[in-house]
């Protein structure tokens, strides 16, 4: 097996859904993710969904992240344009998953062994893993006298290498005062590229200030505005791999696509003193991620009755969290700084700066 052929695969995916060009610091040894499709369709989704779950969950979390940094809406042609970075930190328990709780029909993991042993996602340990089965590569049946050998994909082990695991989503975004103190925000990414991945972001989202209209509370020193939101990121990262001394499927047009929708709704309520500005918000979050793996894979040509799997991944994941944020800007002239936590499922750390006139 060409072991740096892997590695470079492994880390242009986890560029694609990670948006970060710093990856390559990272390694993933040993096999591709694609080598479960050896095992069959049906359990190579099972362990592909397994692996990736947490990255894309993790994703889903962060691009909820960094819509505001004041609850007071500019006033018409006012803006703001800034960068922000949000970081979705996951669990321990999601850097590994239990192989015999997925119901596999044609592999078991072997390696390590034992009933309840556990494979590493993709932010898990960088441990070898081995299954093995009966030849079922198209789900008709088991073909007598072959079996299978599978080595599953190690992790990025990002809780040793850098001493947590997150999943950091930058963004560019842009807030305009339009009318009646409500603000537009556009969020975007343009298309980046790296090796065989790329990805782009699109969202928008209203903020509406909502005490002018509360006869009670208009006139009390501080501002309170409602959000709604919508962000879009699509991408792909290429899995093409012609090299026939390797043990992985051939093809020559492998990729993975996904596409990840989110929504936010929150009330948002800020307080200026001087240079700061505190502010917080309590609402609900839900994204909806769809992953295929796509293409025609050949898988193990050297036997005789090899078979073609064609598209042989898709899933959707769906995630909905309440969300309570806090936070501060510091603002000196037109530059500000901001930076918040929101606690939900997936408890994100937010940063940005930028600039912001009336």
């Amino acid at each position: 097996m060409n072991k740096n052929f892997t590695r470079k695969r492994m880390l242009r995916l986890a560029f694609g859904l990670f948006f970060l060009a710093s990856l390559p610091a990272f390694s993933q040894n040993e096999s591709d993710l694609v080598g479960f499709l050896n095992g069959g369709k049906d359990d190579a989704s099972k362990l592909i969904g397994a692996y990736l779950s947490p990255i894309i969950n993790a994703t889903s979390y962060g691009m909820t992240s960094g819509w505001y940094h004041t609850a007071k809406a500019h006033k018409t042609l006012g803006f703001d344009l800034g960068v922000t970075v949000s970081a979705a930190f996951t669990p321990a328990s999601d850097d590994s998953f239990t192989p015999s709780s997925l119901g596999l029909k044609t592999l078991s993991l072997t390696s390590p062994a034992g009933p309840n042993a556990t494979a590493p996602t993709i932010f898990g340990a960088n441990t070898p893993t081995t299954y093995t089965g009966v030849y079922d590569p198209d789900g008709n049946g088991p073909i007598p006298g072959k079996a299978v050998t599978v080595n599953g994909p190690e992790g990025l082990n990002f809780r040793k290498s850098v001493g947590f695991s997150a999943v950091p989503v930058p963004m560019i975004q842009l807030g305009i005062g339009i009318v009646k103190n409500t603000d537009l925000k556009i969020r975007f990414v343009p298309e980046q590229k790296q090796g065989g991945s790329n990805f782009s972001m699109l969202g928008f989202g209203l903020m509406h200030d909502i005490k002018q209209h509360l006869k009670g509370i208009k006139r009390l020193p501080f501002d309170l505005s409602l959000l709604v939101a919508y962000n879009s990121v699509s991408g792909a990262t290429s899995l093409v791999n012609s090299d026939p001394t390797d043990a992985l499927p051939d093809n020559t047009d492998g990729k993975v696509n996904y596409k990840l929708n989110s929504w936010v709704a929150q009330a948002l309520i800020s307080k200026k003193i001087s240079v700061l500005t505190l502010y917080a918000g309590v609402g609900y979050g839900a994204v909806n991620s769809t992953v295929n793996v796509l293409g025609t894979y050949t898988i193990d040509p050297s036997f005789p009755d090899s078979a073609d799997l064609t598209d042989p991944f898709s899933a959707e994941y769906t995630n909905k969290s309440a969300r309570v944020t806090a936070g501060l800007r510091i603002k000196l002239g037109p530059v500000y700084f901001n930076g918040d936590y929101t606690l939900q499922k997936y408890n994100a750390l937010t940063v940005g700066f930028g600039f912001a006139v009336r």
